[in-house]
C-alpha cells in the first residue's frame, strides 16, 4: 500500500463497476430488451433468463445475435442497431449503495472530486442520472464527448481533468476497477492509482497492461476513507 492522504488533494473515480455494480446496468437493459422480444411464445422473463444466460456463457458482443437465434428470429445488422439502440437508450433502473453514497459525501468534505468515464452515450450520462450523481462531482468528463480515440488509455481525459480541479498530477488519485486500460494514463501524468477489486465485477481479473497495475487495492469504497485518512 502507498500513503495517500498528505498529498492528495482530488480524487477521481471511474463509473462502471466502480460506483456501482455494472451487472445492475445490465440487468436493467436485459429486462427492456426481453420486453420487447417477447411474443406469444417467449414471456419477457424467459427472453430475460436467455439473455442472462448468453452472458454469463458468451461471447458477450454475440448476446444478442445468440437470444435472436433461439428465438427463431432474424439477427441482421439493422436488427442488431436497434436492439443496442434501445439498451444504450434506456433509464436504467439504478440505486447507489448508501455506504458509497456516504463514502462520497465524506471525501467531498475533504477533496475535490472528480468523475471520468468511458462509455457509449447517452447511456453514461443516463447512468449518472439514475444513481444521483449529479451535485456530487465538481468536474465530470464523458470520454465518448471528446471522440472514441480519446476514451482509456488515453492521456487527454486526465490532463483535462486536473486542469479543470486546478489541481496538479500528482496530487490527483484515479478509483477505477480495470488494470487493462484505468491507469496506464494516470500513471504517464504521475496520477496516483486505486484498484477497485470485487468478485461480482463484469470484468473481474483482467490481465494489466503494462504500466496498468494501480498502486493500491481496495474490495469495497469505503476504504477509502482510511486510505485517505478522512473523519
Amino acid at each position: 500500500m502507498v500513503e495517500l492522504r498528505e498529498s492528495v488533494t482530488a480524487v477521481v473515480f471511474d463509473l462502471d463497476d466502480t460506483l456501482y455494480p455494472e451487472r445492475d446496468y445490465v440487468r436493467s437493459g436485459f429486462k427492456v430488451i426481453a420486453r420487447h422480444l417477447a411474443d406469444a411464445e417467449h414471456d419477457a422473463n424467459s427472453v430475460y433468463k436467455l439473455l442472462e444466460e448468453a452472458f454469463k456463457h458468451g461471447p458477450r458482443d454475440r448476446v444478442f445475435n445468440s437470444v435472436l437465434k433461439l428465438l427463431g428470429r432474424q439477427d441482421s445488422e439493422q436488427v442488431i442497431r436497434e436492439l443496442v439502440k434501445l439498451y444504450r437508450d434506456h433509464s436504467p433502473t439504478l440505486k447507489l449503495d448508501k455506504r458509497v453514497a456516504s463514502t462520497l459525501r465524506k471525501l467531498k468534505r475533504h477533496f475535490k472530486l472528480g468523475l471520468l468515464t468511458d462509455g457509449y452515450l447517452p447511456a453514461q450520462k443516463l447512468k449518472v442520472q439514475a444513481l444521483k450523481l449529479q451535485d456530487t462531482f465538481d468536474y465530470v468528463i464523458y470520454t465518448e464527448e471528446l471522440g472514441r480515440e480519446f476514451w482509456k488509455p488515453a492521456v487527454m481525459a486526465f490532463e483535462m481533468m486536473s486542469q479543470a480541479l486546478t489541481v496538479e498530477p500528482r496530487r490527483c488519485v484515479y478509483v477505477a476497477d480495470n488494470p487493462a486500460k484505468d491507469f496506464v494514463a494516470p500513471h504517464q501524468l504521475g496520477w496516483q492509482t486505486v484498484q477497485l477489486k470485487q468478485d461480482f465485477q463484469v470484468h473481474p481479473d483482467p490481465e494489466p497492461a503494462p504500466r496498468g497495475q494501480a498502486q493500491n487495492i481496495i474490495h469495497h469504497l469505503t476504504e477509502l476513507e482510511k486510505l485517505l485518512s478522512c473523519k
